[in-house]
């Protein structure tokens, strides 16, 4: 019995906890050199950076390295991330081009199911000749140092308005079962472009994984039907089925066709399914559910009211 207990609480201390991780990274509390606990940045060019032009943590409206026409900006609160490489131009000649590589380093995501993933806010670029930065999105799943990101998911642009914030998703169905590292790579030639990137508000949801089979009875045809209830804040039920068995995906997109989760990507036999979808980790607006089985395509648009 004694035995049987200890199991049960290491499995509700231990296990629980994990398969719900969900996370929200807004730098608040954080002196201007200090990270979030777990984070970590890294200078891959070849030459030496003030460390004020690194991924540093800023109050909003504090002053910039090398600009005195801007000042750090936030989504929410008073405090965001930010790098530039005004104050870092190489003058040894040892790197002609002034390519910057300055990395940030998320702390270690466990990926619990496919509907994972991160969301987060980005300002980039802007100045009076409208400078671009780029930043590139990577994923490591062995630790956090540059050399071990082999997975490369996108490279975001802009060149402003400065302080303009908008969010960016990184699904991460692709790692079910592992632990991952994302990292925001400020990586450009800033001779010819580069003014400041404010990063804030990321967030993880890594909710369980919540399909249920209603019915085993064979359907005439397949068929997805409206969520209930619409508009929903922030769970709402998703019913479809299924009349033969296939490869199926359900899949979510934001109102600009982004891809913000995967609810389903596997094999189901034929019947009737339901899952419980929880949005909490997304903002309000409209949002598409994509159902795709074999042929089959059928695509219904919902509405999250916060």
């Amino acid at each position: 019995m004694r035995k049987l207990l200890l199991i049960a609480f290491l499995f509700s201390v231990v296990l629980v906890p994990l398969k719900s991780q969900n996370w929200t990274e807004s730098f608040e509390g954080l002196d201007s050199l200090s990270l979030p606990a777990g984070w970590s940045k890294w200078n891959e060019a070849p030459f030496t950076i003030d460390p004020w032009t690194h991924w540093t943590v800023r109050d909003s409206g504090s002053s910039l390295p090398g600009l005195t026409s801007a000042t750090a900006k936030s989504h929410s609160g008073v405090k965001s991330i930010g790098v530039s490489w005004w104050a870092s131009i190489d003058t040894n000649g040892v790197d002609t081009s002034n390519t910057s590589d300055a990395w940030l380093v998320s702390k270690r995501i466990r990926v619990w199911n496919s509907a994972a993933y991160l969301s987060y806010w980005m300002a980039l670029g802007g100045g009076s000749q409208n400078y671009r930065d780029s930043v590139q999105i990577w994923v490591s799943t062995v630790d956090s140092t540059p050399s071990s990101f082999t997975n490369y998911i996108e490279t975001i642009t802009g060149t402003g308005p400065y302080g303009e914030f908008n969010q960016n998703f990184v699904p991460l169905d692709a790692f079910v079962g592992q632990n991952v590292w994302v990292a925001f790579r400020y990586y450009m030639d800033c001779t010819i472009d580069g003014y400041f990137v404010n990063l804030d508000d990321i967030e993880v949801a890594n909710n369980p994984i919540g399909i249920q089979t209603i019915n085993t009875e064979t359907p005439i045809r397949y068929n997805l039907k409206q969520n209930y209830p619409n508009p929903f804040n922030p769970v709402t039920n998703i019913e479809f089925d299924i009349a033969k068995t296939n490869n199926v995906s359900l899949v979510i997109y934001n109102s600009v066709g982004q891809q913000v989760a995967t609810l389903v990507n596997q094999q189901l036999s034929p019947g009737s399914y339901k899952y419980d979808f929880d949005a909490s980790g997304l903002p309000s607006g409209s949002y598409f559910y994509r159902l795709t089985a074999g042929d089959f395509v059928q695509t219904n648009k919902m509405i999250l009211v916060k």
